[in-house]
């Protein structure tokens, strides 16, 4: 099997229509020994920054000596992205590796795609010794294949509207949905997020006797500084007897402050608990070198082009926060492409009040919406757009159309990203 044939067979094995449950994968865990209990994992969910709060909890760790594994989705370019150890993605031939040993038990159990990539990163980080296992949730959290793992301590970043059909129509439903990563008397860190949210999570909390930290209760933030290179703040956590100041995170936009801080929390609570030193330098260190593309990603000058991956209503108020505080320009070009089974309508009404022009166009994604669907709602705010069939033709008009103090912002999905970066 080539490592191409390797993505293509499981791939097809996309969760789809499948019953989202979580027997396949404990049957296939089960029958090749558990290694998700033999990890120290970190299980970090939420709507929006959970990916961002996982890369700067890698990077922190990692700056601390820490063989760190990072296990996050989608994946913006190459499969590979997706697992990481000290920061850098695993070898194709690995992953192929682990996915052709165990074959005839991926067929027995039919697992899905989420659930073959989750299953290769247990067994990847526990071959590799990783200290500290951070997992991403895929979706939710009750149901989602990441929560087996055996936390050490888990975290939920916020909460908002997104797969609102898998998981509810209304925050107290969504927050319920990601309270399910939640364990026995193991310790829970809750972003800035909705009071209805919180309210949800704190009960589920108290109901599993998990010691509670508190974004709100345990966090205070001042100072704050806004850039095009990142964000400088300074922070206090009374609890652990941190006072930093002119902290820098590498990271773009007001809401990677709450993020990094998140993440920084989390490092505390297990340098107190696992008794290592929480060190100012590599603190500092960790923060300004965290990799995670695609987020209010800079790409181009003349005019000045930027990724962003905001792909529900919650990721498109942050950029336009940051668009209308960051960043100077004459004209802002959208180029946008969302998938159908997002709020395209409330996401396009949000960058419509910022967009001088659309560049409407479609991503090659099996989700994608369909054109006339996104210029249909484009259309009740600006007649000023235009339609092009693919990304690459959108970009392109763009930069065809921009003055060189023009700012062109490509936005709308993950996988649009990922196809501009491609």
């Amino acid at each position: 099997m080539t490592y191409e044939q390797f993505l293509q067979e499981i791939y097809i094995k996309k969760a789809g229509k499948a019953k989202l449950t979580l027997a396949r994968i404990k049957n296939f865990l089960d029958a090749t020994g558990n290694p998700q209990q033999k990890l120290n994992g970190i299980n970090i969910a939420g709507t929006n920054g959970k990916g961002s709060t996982c890369a700067a909890l890698e990077s922190i760790l990692t700056a601390h000596g820490f063989k760190t594994g990072l296990n996050t989705s989608p994946h913006l370019v190459n499969y590979n992205e997706r697992f990481r150890i000290n920061k850098k993605n695993e070898l194709p031939s690995v992953l192929k590796s682990y996915y052709e040993k165990y074959h005839n038990l991926h067929t027995k159990f039919n697992t899905t795609y989420f659930e073959i990539s989750t299953s290769i990163a247990f067994q990847l980080f526990l071959d590799k010794n990783t200290d500290y296992a951070i997992m991403e949730v895929g979706m939710g959290g009750r149901l989602d294949a990441t929560k087996l793992v055996n936390s050490v301590v888990t975290a939920i970043t916020n909460i908002d509207f997104d797969h609102t059909k898998a998981l509810g129509n209304t925050i107290p439903k969504i927050a319920h949905e990601k309270a399910g990563i939640l364990k026995k008397d193991v310790p829970v860190v809750l972003g800035k997020m909705n009071p209805l949210a919180r309210k949800v999570l704190t009960a589920a909390a108290k109901a599993k006797n998990c010691p509670i930290l508190d974004y709100e209760d345990e966090i205070k933030i001042k100072n704050v500084e806004l850039m095009k290179n990142g964000c400088s703040y300074d922070i206090s956590l009374p609890r652990y007897q941190i006072n930093y100041k002119n902290l820098f995170c590498n990271l773009v936009g007001k809401h990677q402050i709450y993020n990094s801080a998140q993440a920084l929390l989390i490092v505390a609570n297990l340098a107190a608990r696992f008794g290592w030193e929480l060190k100012e330098k590599k603190v500092f260190e960790g923060m300004k070198t965290v990799i995670w593309r695609g987020r209010m990603q800079e790409i181009g000058k003349n005019p000045t082009i930027l990724l962003d991956g905001a792909h529900n209503p919650g990721g498109i108020d942050q950029l336009v926060y940051s668009l209308k505080n960051i960043y100077e320009y004459k004209k802002l070009y959208i180029v946008v492409a969302i998938l159908y089974d997002k709020d395209f309508k409330r996401m396009i009404k949000g960058l419509s009040s910022i967009a001088d022009r659309f560049i409407v166009c479609k991503s090659h994604a099996d989700r994608a919406a369909q054109i006339n669907d996104l210029e249909a709602e484009v259309k009740k705010y600006t007649n000023d757009y235009v339609i092009e069939k693919d990304i690459k033709a959108a970009l392109q008009r763009a930069k065809e159309l921009a003055d060189p103090e023009d700012l062109i912002c490509v936005t709308g999905s993950l996988y649009t990203i990922g196809e501009v970066l491609e």
